[in-house]
């Protein structure tokens, strides 16, 4: 009972935060489609309190900022360290963090002890005199845990002889629909990015038993397709209104994850989605302080960091993820186990066409937010053969750097 309260206390926290931070990405870049992982952006948050004074002004903007379940730092570790357990046991999913720090610097026991057993990775030393092979040896880690995906986290202009500590989360996801998409039925249709302006994309169709709903206090409709050897799903949410997501987003803000999947039912559904990949990146030092997260740039309270006190502070935090949707699944980076029900259709189908901007979310039936994001316009995929690497059945980023 005492797990299953501290799993629920992690995603409620986990939703939470994903909205908040979710809201101040899109009011910072209105017009790029945006993907994101609030959990990575969650346990990076993490390991830096492991290192803040306790009942100071920086731990107290940090835990009400990303809304952590506790204030208490043993249960709060706790916490990130059952996610982590829970989440290495999906094939499907790879997550972790690294800590790097300056060859010169010795880090605290209790603070390279909670990183090692807590949050599982062990302080590395690093020489950020030498900026551009601190910059090859991060981007190099970064790209080996998430399948290449994510190239050129960090540059070498981000080193120098002051930085003292760099943390760091990667996620990598590449799940398999359990109901594939028909790839003979993938054709080029319309998709609207305004109410009257239009562009030819390449329109996955299905036409099988889905979760769906209809949200009326959000004027819109909700489709959910799940992944196959986990209990991992995506959940999309298609504003009525061609032009209705930037409402549809104003009302996500106040509305939970776990209300709109109490809505879902099993129907049947005619389902159209387009192909799409998204890749974004961000330095968050606006969306932090947005958050009432500041004291970290200016004047932070890291006394349980260092073996030897000096004055440190955050100088960036750079996000970066990517996506892609096609007929097998999807891949994402930062980075299905349903009981089936047979019911019998005494009605007429209902229609899900994702034929204008939607928002999503790739979530965990346990843990929540994985990543969400918004479709608006580009990063949509039109139907070209030649384009599909065989091996993946996608246009793979393997197959555009032979280009």
């Amino acid at each position: 009972m005492v797990k299953k309260n501290g799993q629920k206390q992690f995603s409620d926290s986990l939703d939470t935060f994903s909205r908040d931070f979710y809201q101040k990405l899109v009011r910072l870049s209105p017009d790029r489609n945006l993907i994101c992982s609030p959990l990575s952006v969650q346990i990076c948050g993490g390991m830096l309190r492991m290192g803040v004074k306790d009942d100071s002004e920086t731990s107290r903007q940090l835990d009400a900022g990303l809304k952590f379940s506790s204030t208490d730092v043993n249960e709060m570790a706790d916490g990130f360290h059952n996610a982590l357990k829970y989440y290495q046991r999906y094939s499907v999913l790879r997550m972790a963090n690294k800590v790097y720090i300056m060859d010169s610097i010795h880090v605290r026991h209790g603070f390279s002890d909670v990183l090692t057993q807590k949050f599982l990775t062990s302080p590395e030393h690093i020489d950020f005199r030498n900026a551009k092979k601190s910059a090859d040896t991060i981007n190099g880690w970064v790209e080996s845990q998430t399948n290449n995906l994510l190239k050129d986290l960090v540059s070498s202009d981000s080193f120098s002889s002051e930085t003292r500590l760099v943390l760091i989360n990667a996620i990598y996801f590449k799940g398999e629909w359990v109901i594939k998409f028909d790839r003979s039925e993938t054709e080029n249709e319309d998709f609207y990015v305004d109410a009257k302006n239009n562009i030819q994309v390449s329109m996955m169709n299905s036409f099988h038993d889905y979760f769906y709903a209809e949200l009326s206090n959000l004027n819109a409709t909700a489709l959910r397709m799940a992944y196959k050897d986990s209990k991992l799903f995506m959940l999309v949410i298609l504003p009525n209104k061609k032009d209705g997501l930037a409402d549809l987003e104003k009302a996500l803000k106040s509305t939970t994850l776990k209300s709109i999947i109490s809505e879902l039912e099993q129907v049947k559904v005619s389902v159209k989605l387009p192909k799409f990949k998204t890749e974004f990146a961000m330095e968050l030092t606006p969306v932090f302080k947005s958050l009432g997260m500041d004291k970290i740039f200016t004047s932070a309270e890291f006394d349980k960091m260092l073996e030897m006190k000096q004055p440190l502070t955050v100088s960036q935090i750079i996000h970066k993820a990517f996506i892609e949707v096609n007929e097998e699944g999807t891949e994402a980076a930062a980075a299905t186990s349903v009981n089936v029900v047979f019911l019998s259709m005494n009605h007429d189908p209902k229609l899900f066409h994702a034929n204008h901007p939607f928002y999503y979310i790739i979530y965990d039936e346990i843990y929540g937010c994985l990543f969400t994001g918004n479709l608006k316009h580009k990063d949509l995929i039109s139907t070209n053969a030649s384009e599909f690497c065989e091996p993946c059945k996608s246009a793979c980023p393997r197959l555009r750097a032979k280009k």
